[in-house]
């Protein structure tokens, strides 16, 4: 079982926890990261997530994405679930992985039986996986890809329904890789 921190609307964290199963039947507020990582040549590693999944199944998203278990340090989320979906050792990389932004977002799915109410903590790694490195998650991840920066601009501008959509999100997103990519040429 997966017991998670409960968060306030502010994004505080509170004195209770909570187990996986009773925070998504009651949308009860909890953290998340989200890892971006970026190749050499700005193309981004997206995953399509299994069609298991009880939100965004099939869908394109975040090179990886999951909860931070109750009292885990963010780094240790990273570590892991890295290390989960793709098969991933991104500890010695850690120290280059850079924080962009939080933002709050709560879905609703399977005719309200699922509430995902989240704080995504949202990072990116400038690192060159080679595809082939990488085992995916069969529970977790279906398929793995590098897109573009370009096409990821234009999955976000067009709201492409095969990419699990976080629409204020993603334009955060750009304005912060723009920054990130120019930073790293500069």
């Amino acid at each position: 079982m997966e017991y998670f921190n409960v968060y306030n609307k502010y994004g505080e964290k509170t004195d209770e926890v909570i187990e996986r199963n009773e925070a998504h039947k009651n949308g009860t507020s909890h953290r998340v990261i989200h890892l971006w990582i970026l190749n050499s040549q700005n193309e981004l590693l997206v995953q399509q997530r299994s069609s298991n999944k009880e939100s965004g199944a099939n869908l394109w998203y975040v090179s990886v994405g999951g909860h931070i278990e109750c009292n885990e340090s963010i780094e240790n989320t990273l570590i892991r679930e890295t290390n989960e979906e793709l098969g991933l050792d991104i500890s010695p990389l850690i120290s280059s992985v850079e924080y962009l932004y939080t933002f709050k977002d709560t879905l609703i799915e399977n005719n309200g039986t699922f509430i995902d109410s989240e704080f995504y903590d949202v990072f990116v790694l400038k690192a060159n996986f080679d595809i082939n490195q990488i085992t995916m998650q069969k529970e977790e991840v279906q398929a793995v890809k590098y897109i573009s920066y370009d096409e990821f601009k234009n999955i976000v501008v067009n709201q492409d329904k095969s990419f699990w959509q976080h629409k204020i999100a993603y334009k955060m997103l750009l304005i912060a890789l723009d920054e990130f990519c120019s930073n790293k040429t500069s």
